[in-house]
């Protein structure tokens, strides 16, 4: 085996691992889904164009992994669902799981706020308006 196959296989083993914590991030708030799904766009650049398309063309990460890799920056649309899922989930572990641990709630709480930072500071793109005839 030369060079070139451990490192296809490295990168394709490294993005099918961080595509599913991806998807398993997007029910568990302290496992992002982005940035999972961003190295795995990278991984499967290096390792996978089969991948790499499969993973643009999904219909739940696609649009956004699409936008981001064309540098257009996010929609107001997409900004606002990516921080309804994240600010609902954290805010259903604070309620609901650790009811009894005031730091962790804190901690959660926290990175929320980090991340809504960031979503809001990242590219908003302007999407056209349709006119109605």
């Amino acid at each position: 085996m030369n060079w070139n196959m451990i490192k296809r296989y490295t990168f394709l083993t490294i993005g099918v691992s961080a595509t599913g914590l991806g998807m398993v991030g997007v029910f568990i708030p302290l496992l992002p889904t982005v940035p999972f799904a961003l190295l795995a766009l990278y991984c499967f650049s290096v390792s996978s164009p089969r991948f790499q398309a499969w993973l643009l063309a999904n219909r739940l990460l696609g649009p956004t992994l699409r936008n981001i890799k064309e540098n257009r920056g996010l929609s107001i649309k997409e900004k606002v669902r990516v921080l309804l899922v994240v600010w609902g989930s954290i805010l259903a572990t604070v309620v609901w799981l650790l009811d009894e641990r005031p730091s962790a709630q804190i901690t959660l709480l926290v990175i929320a706020l980090i991340e809504t930072y960031v979503i809001a500071r990242y590219k908003t793109r302007v999407e056209p308006v349709e006119e109605n005839k």
